[in-house]
Parts: structure tokens; sequence; C-alpha cells
């Protein structure tokens, strides 16, 4: 899993949350959508984990599906309280009034389905 962009205090929180999960490595952590692209590449991500401001799809979402198809993004909430998924196969999924423990639940769940 690659952790980007900001505020920076999610993906402390994200990190803590992945480093305590056997079945899950953290490759890297950056912030800008050219890094982001970059080191998606570089680390071999298979999850992308990204900060959502708004109710808007992060825009660099397409960028990283059409040069990662395989790839899983997920976006949370600053608050930690809300999760999306992205796809180039799936439909994007909601979770709304999440806790942290569901955080790391969503991601694998999307890590199983996708392969």
């Amino acid at each position: 899993m690659l952790i980007a962009n900001h505020p920076i205090m999610v993906p402390d929180t994200v990190r803590r949350l992945l480093d305590e999960q056997d079945d899950m490595e953290v490759v890297g952590d950056c912030r800008g959508p050219m890094k982001i692209l970059q080191e998606t590449g570089r680390a071999n991500a298979d999850a992308v984990i990204l900060t959502q401001e708004d109710e808007r799809e992060p825009g660099i979402c397409s960028q990283l599906l059409a040069a990662y198809p395989d790839l899983i993004i997920m976006s949370v909430t600053p608050d930690l309280t809300a999760t999306r998924t992205f796809q180039l196969a799936s439909h994007r999924r909601d979770f709304i009034n999440v806790g942290q423990e569901d955080i790391v639940e969503r991601l694998r769940e999307a890590t199983r389905t996708s392969h």
C-alpha cells in the first residue's frame, strides 16, 4: 500500500493501522500528484490510500487507474469517518460513519475482490 496526500495526521493514523496488520505492508508515503504517480509504479503498489477533502472523487484517481489498471484506490475523509474505493473494473463503494478498524477491513475487502 502506498499512503498519499495530506493532511499529515491522516497518513500517520492510517500507517499505524496498517502496520498492525500481518497481511498488509506500507511500501511508501508521498504527497503531490506527480509524486503519487511515480511512487505507485516504483513501489509496485497494489493499493493507494488518498485523503479526500469533499464528496468529489480525488482528481488523481483517473490518472492512477489509467496508468495502473489493477490498482485499488481508497480515499478516506480527514476525520476518518468515511471511505471510498475506486477500481477500474469496479464501481465506487461509499461507507459512511466508519471506525478506524473499518478502514483496514474495507481495504482488505477491496484487495480480495480484485484478485
